[in-house]
């Protein structure tokens, strides 16, 4: 399933990488078009670029969990082709907040 955009926003993580914010957003979780499970959207934004995904789960509370991990695999990610750490606290760099 491809998604360009998130929809209604229940959270936003603002982080810094070197010089550049990168906003993190996500979506309501909400069920796949069959009612079988749930997804739930997100969006990483840094750079004047935008990349919008999601995960899936068995209820909208498992799509959430492994939401924030895959934001976290996709920031460790982000940081390591960019060669610059992010960071959601000035004092904690590499920590996003977010578990890979």
């Amino acid at each position: 399933m491809d998604i360009l955009e998130i929809g209604e926003s229940i959270a936003e993580r603002t982080l810094v990488m070197g010089a550049e914010e990168v906003v993190v957003t996500i979506g309501k979780p909400r069920p796949f078009d069959d009612g079988e499970d749930y997804f739930c959207p997100y969006s990483i934004e840094y750079a004047g670029q935008k990349k919008v995904s999601y995960a899936g789960g068995m209820d909208a509370v498992q799509a959430l969990q492994l939401t924030m991990k895959k934001i976290g695999a996709d920031l460790s990610h982000l940081a390591k082709t960019q060669g610059v750490l992010i960071a959601w606290l000035p004092d904690s760099p590499g920590d996003t907040g977010f578990s890979d």
